[in-house]
């Protein structure tokens, strides 16, 4: 659009310099052509008035001598001749010049030549005619000619920058905005409810810009309160989970009580589910965390769960000191996720252990049973479970940037990693 709008500056700009350049230019043209004309006009007439008071003091017509004289006088201008009644020509002409005869009939006049102009005044004097004629070159009636049409081109080339210049800058002022709003507009749709819009440009723009930004303001209270109300709805189904929990376990034992413990679990996971990526999504924590730090925070709170259970619980941190990409929200649901899964799908005394090493990589291994790793996925893990533990952290880490991994550990069980992106 900046370059439309600079080639239609161009294209006004051209026409009006060509409206006032052109004619400027054939009035200079005229103008030296004049000059150069009235120039020869002043020095024939000059001539002629000296012969003719020369004339006047000695018998009539214009001698020979006399004409001589008066040419000499004058300095012998190369561009002038005088042509006598007889014939002669002082200076430097040609005999048979047809305005020379026109002349002689009484008019002066400027006659066009094959190299420019003459202008030629009789001197009627005792009943004949003389003639003086200057001649003009096609170089002095071009004097100054072309420094005046170069003056007017650089004119005319300075005048279409600024025009060009000028529509560029007012084609920033109006398509810079509009450029904001399209990137702006671009990141909302794609999911970022945090973007926002600096207003600027002309104020159909500004209110647009304005307008935007409470759109997207109310976008995302919307999201948030529907979050919220989803969080508050699961948070809500706890309770009467509880209760149903407590009952079902108060059953005689059989497979009807522990298929409907299974689907208790099923439901307590998926509202546990349900609150955690409501409260966390659209969240504007930083993500940067420390990894090592979290982790040793989490193994010391599962340590005493771990000796009242006899389990093994083997913690290294290959660092201090490890800054990922991620929130400290997340990180913490993933371990605790991670660890309950070992704790819930392990025998009582079954060992683990945690790891994180510098690159980031966070990994728990226990020496249960273990699990195939095609088989872990959404309500299903191989294990007896539902598998929304792993599909949780499993779909934390991908919202990370974070790389997923399971698969068997040295300790003869499961083993589940996770490797983070470092940040300086």
């Amino acid at each position: 659009m900046r370059r439309r709008l600079a080639l239609q500056a161009v294209a006004v700009t051209s026409l009006i310099v060509l409206s006032f350049v052109v004619p400027l230019g054939i009035l200079a043209s005229r103008q030296a052509r004049d000059r150069a004309l009235s120039v020869a006009e002043r020095e024939a007439q000059s001539i002629a008035t000296a012969i003719a008071v020369a004339t006047s003091f000695s018998e009539p017509g214009v001698t020979t001598s006399t004409a001589r004289s008066v040419f000499d006088a004058f300095g012998r201008p190369d561009d002038t001749s005088i042509h006598l009644a007889d014939g002669q020509i002082i200076g430097i002409g040609s005999p048979d010049d047809p305005d020379v005869a026109v002349a002689r009939g009484g008019s002066a006049f400027t006659a066009k030549t094959n190299d420019g102009a003459a202008v030629l005044i009789p001197i009627l004097s005792g009943g004949q005619t003389a003639v003086v004629r200057v001649a003009v070159s096609q170089a002095q009636l071009s004097k100054g000619v072309k420094a005046a049409w170069s003056v007017l081109a650089g004119l005319a080339i300075a005048l279409l920058g600024i025009a060009v210049f000028a529509a560029d800058r007012l084609g920033r002022s109006v398509i810079d905005p509009v450029e904001r709003l399209r990137s702006a507009a671009v990141a909302l749709g794609t999911g970022d409810l945090a973007t926002r819009v600096e207003p600027g440009g002309p104020p159909e723009i500004v209110e647009v810009a304005h307008t935007f930004n409470d759109l997207a303001e109310r976008l995302g209270d919307l999201l948030q309160e529907e979050r919220e109300a989803a969080a508050d709805l699961s948070h809500g189904l706890r309770t009467p989970l509880t209760a149903l929990r407590l009952q079902v376990e108060g059953m005689e034992g059989g497979h009807i009580r522990d298929g409907l413990l299974d689907d208790v679990s099923l439901v307590e996971n998926a509202a546990d589910r349900v609150i955690f990526e409501a409260r966390t999504r659209g969240s504007d924590a930083p993500r940067r965390t420390d990894l090592a730090a979290i982790t040793q925070a989490r193994a010391s709170f599962w340590e005493p769960l771990a000796s009242d259970q006899e389990r093994s619980m083997t913690t290294r941190l290959d660092a201090t000191k490890l800054w990922v990409s991620a929130t400290e929200t997340d990180v913490t649901t993933i371990l605790d996720t991670l660890i309950e899964n070992v704790f819930a799908h392990t025998d009582p005394g079954t060992p683990f252990a945690i790891s994180v090493t510098e690159d980031g990589t966070l990994t728990v291994a226990d020496g249960g049973s273990g699990f195939e790793a095609t088989s872990a996925r959404r309500g299903r893990s191989g294990g007896g479970s539902t598998g929304l533990g792993l599909d949780i952290v499993g779909r934390i880490a991908r919202h990370n940037d974070a790389h997923f991994d399971i698969g068997a550990s040295s300790l003869g069980g499961a083993e589940v990693s996770i490797a983070f992106k470092l940040r300086p």
